[in-house]
């Protein structure tokens, strides 16, 4: 990398920047991010990935133009070594965060699932590639060789540099163009990710021989170390990270304390693997999938470090790795063939040894060709072994430049070789399904939930939650939480014996779901579980039967607490007295309106069926009072029907997007409440959920007539969706679904709070 040497004084430090010297990095600053940004989303409307024009803006701003048309401004702006190093270490923080952000939107699973097919894309396009463009390094002119070396180190080095994917740049172009949780993408980033490890360790291996000649104990040193590191980072890191997380959190503090802690990871991360001479970026990538299996993050850490890389760090990198690229220097006729001829040739290479790979692995078709597309973008990865080379003197500015121009060209060749290999690309129906499922739970309140908080004090009731829990979410990450209650004295002064509570049978009840047992002592329970809630849990999941109930109160005065207190989802299931469920519910009762809270509970009802293949019936209660008289005629009802069976058809819809059997029907009833609970009660139904909005009313929640009077009458077990009452809350935005190919779609006709918009009468079940 770029070696600046500074003039220490006595005490060993480097002295302040002048005030010129912050003018000029004040300067520099403004021209790379607003040049880049401009850029990047000027070729971002163009169906660009915005890296692309991201790193033409460095080269724009560089000798190429920049430095031809005013070579004094030029060099006043980036002419000085201090300024440019500073510059060089914010561009590193760019490229850093940019891998944690990339890390997050790794999927493990998927990852693991095509583990065959990213191992051998990973070794045909990596291994072929090098043989290729090693063979051509050999052919070069001499003035693409630094003076001094080698013809076979800096085969090495030039292969190198034409053969490792870009794991930042491949990473944007997926994500700008919506393909990143496609298959294909996630095997892209998979294979990626390996090719860089490999990478590394030659780049140190390389390095290393460049300055010291070979040294077989570094090599081992590198990789001993990572295999180590990654160990860590799985077992003790993780625990580590979430413990450093729970307890930030645990103490009130802000997003900020919680971004620190990201951040800090992320430079520790790199540290590590920059020590291990791996370089930082794969630290961070590493830190970016820890943090997001984490279980106490906030989503606000997540979108912070998205917005702040994706407008600040990432553009300074970007246009920073194309400073130092003359374009005048491949002038003459040979440069430019040359440099043509290579990136033709990385492109091929890369194109046929992926491919190959996939067709081993089993991968045929558009698949393997959007796999070698994606993987063609040398991009960073190529740049960061240019400048390697370029500093130990194992190539020219001139070959420098071919370098960086073909990680240019690639990077802006990869989007359109992927968008006509993916255009009319008929999405198989396994991914399709999956992708519509992602696209939904990415809006929803409730199917989005991965982290669950159960607190239990034992029984019947909790452990019916647990068993629901554990047939409802995919791969959830549940917290049982179990309150000991200490001895003590009561206000009258009165010996209060303590108890403890026994979390074994909702240990049973969750069965092989991932899970953690907290214990831990509180005078005040509610206030505990509550607290616990505020770490970063997507779901509160509350047992309560129907025997605790306070005298003025719906649940005991725990679960009402409870609820008056948290700020997330909350669900309470009750299990009437003397009622032995089943453990998986397969015929869910479902009352639906037009609501925010009303579509939660369809989410949940869904997500438990979805699991074992049971059915739900979305029912719509039109009341009709017995003395309707005149202003209830003919026309106002059939206009409620027509209301009542949109709304109907809307949570059908919803349901049938997620691959749930669903059931709509309409009934007109002088007493709502009362048709529910005899539907409820009429024999074919094993599980009833209702939505409700938690509001507060006085000391105690309120969740509406319907539900008191539901649950006071129901016979079989019921689940409340409780959702927190907050001002100005948006419900989930339909506009931000996407397509089978991750692309926006229209705005879908949905149901939001007190509307509905879908007329169709077809298929329901009318009763009185």
């Amino acid at each position: 990398m770029t070696a600046v040497i500074l003039n220490v004084g006595a005490t060993g430090v480097a002295p302040p920047l002048t005030e010129h010297e912050i003018l000029v990095l004040l300067v520099q600053l403004v021209l790379l991010i607003g040049t880049a940004r401009i850029l990047g989303g000027l070729f971002k409307r163009m169906g660009q990935p915005a890296v692309v024009g991201e790193l033409l803006a460095g080269v724009l701003l560089g000798p190429t133009l920049f430095g031809r048309i005013a070579p004094d401004a030029y060099a006043w702006v980036f002419g000085d070594d201090i300024v440019q190093a500073v510059v060089f270490g914010l561009a590193w923080i760019g490229v850093i965060l940019l891998l944690v952000v990339i890390g997050y939107e790794t999927d493990l699973a998927i990852i693991a699932r095509f583990r065959k097919a990213a191992g051998w894309v990973s070794a045909g396009g990596f291994l072929i590639p090098m043989a290729v463009m090693g063979g051509l390094a050999l052919l070069v002119p001499e003035s693409f060789v630094g003076d001094g070396t080698s013809r076979q180190l800096f085969a090495g080095f030039f292969a190198l540099a034409l053969s490792v994917s870009a794991l930042p740049v491949v990473g944007r172009i997926l994500h700008d163009l919506g393909l990143l949780r496609r298959n294909f993408g996630q095997i892209t980033l998979a294979a990626g990710m390996a090719m860089d490890a490999v990478g590394w360790l030659l780049l140190a291996a390389l390095t290393g021989i460049a300055l010291d000649g070979f040294r077989a104990d570094l090599l081992a040193r590198s990789f001993g170390g990572l295999v180590v590191f990654l160990a860590f980072a799985i077992t003790a890191g993780r625990w580590l990270l979430d413990r450093v997380m729970r307890y930030v959190l645990d103490r009130g503090s802000s997003v900020t304390a919680a971004l620190t802690v990201a951040v800090l990871a992320a430079f520790i991360g790199g540290i590590v693997t920059q020590v291990l001479q791996l370089e930082a970026i794969l630290g961070a990538f590493l830190v970016g999938i820890l943090l997001a299996s984490t279980r106490h993050q906030l989503p606000a850490v997540r979108r912070t470090l998205e917005v702040m890389t994706a407008a600040l760090f990432a553009p300074i990198f970007f246009a920073f790795s194309g400073l130092r690229v003359d374009l005048g220097l491949l002038g003459s006729a040979p440069a430019l063939t040359w440099t043509i001829a290579l990136v033709a040739a990385a492109i091929a290479a890369k194109m046929l040894g992926t491919v190959f790979g996939a067709r081993v692995a089993g991968v045929r078709g558009r698949e393997a060709l959007a796999l070698g597309a994606g993987l063609s973008a040398l991009g960073a990865m190529g740049i960061v072994v240019a400048l390697v080379a370029l500093n130990v003197g194992v190539v020219s500015v001139t070959g420098y430049t071919v370098l960086v121009v073909a990680a240019i060209a690639t990077s802006m060749a990869a989007p359109l070789f992927l968008r006509s290999v993916v255009r009319g690309w008929e999405v198989p129906a396994e991914e399709a399904a999956r992708l519509e499922r992602e696209a939904v739970r990415s809006t929803s309140e409730i199917l989005g939930t991965r982290r669950i908080l159960l607190p239990t004090r034992g029984g019947k009731n909790t452990r019916y939650a647990a068993q629901v829990l554990a047939g409802a979410f995919d791969d959830p990450d549940a917290t049982v939480l179990a309150i000991d209650t200490p001895a003590g004295r009561s206000i009258l002064g009165r010996r209060r014996a303590g108890s403890r509570a026994d979390p074994s049978d909702v240990d049973l009840g969750l069965g092989s779901i991932r899970h953690r047992v907290v214990q831990m002592k509180s005078r005040d329970p509610a206030a505990a579980i509550a607290r616990e809630a505020s770490l970063g849990y997507d779901l509160l999941l509350v047992g309560a039967s129907a025997d605790d109930r306070g005298s003025a109160g719906l649940f005991s005065t725990t679960v009402d607490r409870i609820l008056s207190l948290v700020d997330i989802p909350t669900v309470v299931m009750r299990l009437p007295s003397g009622y032995t469920a089943s453990a998986h519910p397969h015929r869910v009762l479902l009352p639906v309106v037009a609501s925010r809270s009303s579509r939660a509970a369809e989410e949940m009802a869904y997500a438990v069926i979805q699991q074992n293949g049971g059915t739900a019936v979305a029912v719509h209660i039109l009341n009709r009072p017995s003395d309707q008289g005149i202003l209830f005629d003919e026309v106002t009802e059939s206009a409620a029907f027509d209301t009542a069976e949109a709304v109907t058809a809307n949570a059908v819809a919803f349901g049938e997007r997620l691959g749930v059997a669903v059931e709509g029907s309409v009934r007109v009833a002088t007493n709502a409440e009362a048709e529910i609970v005899d539907l409820a009660n009429g024999g074919e139904f094993d599980l009833l959920v209702v939505g409700a909005s938690n509001r507060p009313l006085t000391d105690r929640p309120f969740l509406g007539h319907r539900v008191h009077y539901i649950l006071e009458h129901t016979e079989i077990p019921v689940a409340i969706v409780a959702l927190p009452s907050r001002a100005g809350t948006p419900s989930p935005r339909e506009g931000d679904r996407v397509d089978a190919n991750g692309e926006p779609r229209a705005n879908e006709t949905q149901a939001t709070p007190d509307t509905s918009s879908m007329h169709s009468r077809s298929g329901f079940k009318r009763a009185e």
